[in-house]
């Protein structure tokens, strides 16, 4: 019977080799790798040769089926890794892992390194409940607006990934808008030159930016929100045309007043005047 072995691969240190994981290698007819290059070195460390296939980010959509078919075609066992850590988890596998299921194949998972629990284990934050949420958007716009999202998600404990040359900027953002939120900025977990930054949102950007080596490295950085004050409930947005209608039949208003009425209210001008063209419409109607 056709198998798929998830393979987790240490994140840095490989120490963190298992027996199991090399089993897993070892019995595998075949290896689909998120890098070939990397796996190799992997399989240089053990002393093992095995075929393998590239699937990663870019190619997986149309690899995902056609492993699966030499699987089933085959009868093969094939093992899936990353190039760090655990496959699916930020990184690719997810839709191979599918296609296994909804062709019938069974998938055994083989666990090992993760940089979100290794990372939440050196926190000393309360993460009996987290969310992982992986890298965010570049632009500040939708930045700020994800910020936000994960704000009012309402979860005490969040896992980031960020690249090495946008961290001190996430962080920024991260203290302005999170004023008095803890951080736990991992880099390079488990290696030689491991780092670990904990501390209010402001101090930890102080110690990135003061470390001429930020620009190096892969980051892993989990935010305690519990610190932060409860958030404001959020009114939901006045419709323009009720706001307007109202005005004109309690107040007996001309519609341009009403128009006013509704803009100091904190309608946007543009569905106040939308608003205008709708009621002058229903009028005319009349």
């Amino acid at each position: 019977m056709p198998k798929l072995c998830v393979v987790a691969t240490p994140i840095g240190n490989l120490n963190d080799l298992t027996p199991r994981m090399r089993e897993a290698i070892e019995n595998a007819d075949l290896i689909a790798a998120e890098d070939t290059r990397v796996t190799m070195k992997l399989l240089n460390h053990w002393d093992v040769k095995k075929p393998l296939i590239s699937c990663h980010r870019h190619n997986e959509e149309d690899k995902a089926p056609q492993i699966v078919e030499r699987m089933l075609a085959e009868d093969l066992t094939v093992a899936l890794t990353c190039d760090a850590g655990t496959p699916g988890i930020s990184d690719p596998g997810h839709l191979l892992v599918r296609a296994c299921w909804e062709a019938g194949i069974s998938v055994e998972p083989v666990s090992g390194p993760s940089a979100v629990v290794t990372a939440l284990s050196a926190s000393g934050f309360d993460a009996r409940e987290f969310a992982f949420y992986g890298f965010l958007p570049r632009e500040k716009k939708f930045l700020r607006e994800k910020l936000e999202s994960i704000r009012r998600a309402g979860v005490p404990v969040c896992v980031l990934y960020e690249s090495p040359h946008r961290v001190c900027e996430l962080v920024k953002q991260i203290a302005e808008d999170w004023k008095g939120c803890m951080l736990c900025v991992c880099s390079d977990l488990t290696k030689k030159f491991e780092r670990i930054y904990r501390g209010e949102a402001g101090q930890v950007l102080e110690m990135l930016e003061g470390n001429p080596s930020v620009e190096k490295g892969e980051y892993c950085i989990v935010c305690d929100l519990s610190p932060l004050p409860p958030l404001e409930e959020k009114k939901p947005p006045l419709d323009a045309t009720v706001v307007m209608l109202a005005a004109i039949l309690n107040d007996e208003c001309s519609i341009a007043e009403a128009a006013q009425a509704a803009l100091d209210a904190g309608c946007p001008r543009n569905e106040v005047y939308r608003a205008k063209l709708r009621i002058q419409e229903m009028f005319e109607e009349e």
